[in-house]
């Protein structure tokens, strides 16, 4: 009972070091203080700011066009490794997961820089093309642990049957593996839409001049002069990223508890 008690405390403790920075944070974006002083007084003013703001709006337009594309272009390949991983021996496939799971272990700082040196090492220039080749090298993983988690639980017995009864390749993925690893698609695009957008490292080393994401604009005003207003932007980001977490969920929820639902029938 004791060690109980003990459990939930220190969990509770947790919760509490990690989030309660960011509920004060999400708070002073309502506080008409410009230094965040108190006492707290609620205004909307950093909000109209940010409004009016058109470098933040123009640096976010292009975090969510970058982060929009990398999301599309992760889920489109790992919905093509992990259904090809299927065909590859174990060897090979063990040397895939490998490779394909680094860059979680890399920390994006390394990753970044080593991808600058790549550059100027082929005499290149940084490009939104190599901004999107790096933010899709750190989100893809993210994309490929949904999709093989969906695709692992499948059961293979209606691909095999859809063969049987004269279906060809084609036709098979369209009328019964598509339609069952949907969801997981839909959910592996949203986190690495989530990863990109909310990435600074890669975008820092690899954007070109004049160019600039949300990240970014976030560091800047915070090394040259802070203001309530990246509160405010931050509150948004926030905001955001539990919407796409909580779809994620629910995609996922719905999607296993129709699979194993209808099993279970």
């Amino acid at each position: 009972m004791k060690k109980n008690i003990v459990a939930k405390i220190y969990v509770i403790l947790i919760m509490l070091y990690l989030y309660v920075p960011i509920a004060v944070l999400m708070l002073m974006g309502f506080n008409k203080s410009r230094y965040n002083s108190m006492p707290f007084e609620f205004s909307l003013e950093w909000y109209r700011a940010l409004i009016s703001n058109t470098t933040l709006q123009k640096a976010a337009l292009n975090s969510v066009v970058l982060a929009f594309v990398t999301g599309i272009i992760c889920v489109i390949l790992a919905t093509l490794f992990i259904l090809g991983e299927r065909y590859t021996s174990n060897k090979l496939k063990l040397i895939f997961n490998s490779v394909s799971m680094m860059p979680m272990s890399i920390p994006w700082l390394i990753m970044g820089l080593s991808l600058l040196l790549l550059i100027r090492f082929f005499a290149l220039s940084k490009s939104m093309f190599f901004v999107t080749a790096g933010h899709v090298v750190i989100s893809l993983p993210y994309s490929l642990l949904v999709l093989k988690a969906r695709v692992n639980s499948m059961d293979k017995s209606l691909e095999e049957m859809s063969a049987s009864l004269g279906a060809n390749a084609f036709t098979t993925f369209k009328r019964i593996t598509f339609p069952a690893i949907s969801p997981a698609m839909i959910a592996g695009g949203f986190l690495s839409f989530m990863i990109s957008f909310d990435n600074f490292a890669i975008s820092y080393f690899l954007m070109p001049a004049g160019v600039s994401t949300l990240p970014i604009e976030i560091q800047s005003s915070i090394k040259f002069g802070f203001t309530p207003e990246i509160n405010a932007v931050s509150t948004i980001i926030i905001c955001v990223s539990l919407i796409c977490l909580a779809v994620v969920g629910l995609i996922m929820g719905f999607s296993f508890k129709t699979i194993f639902g209808g099993n279970s029938k």
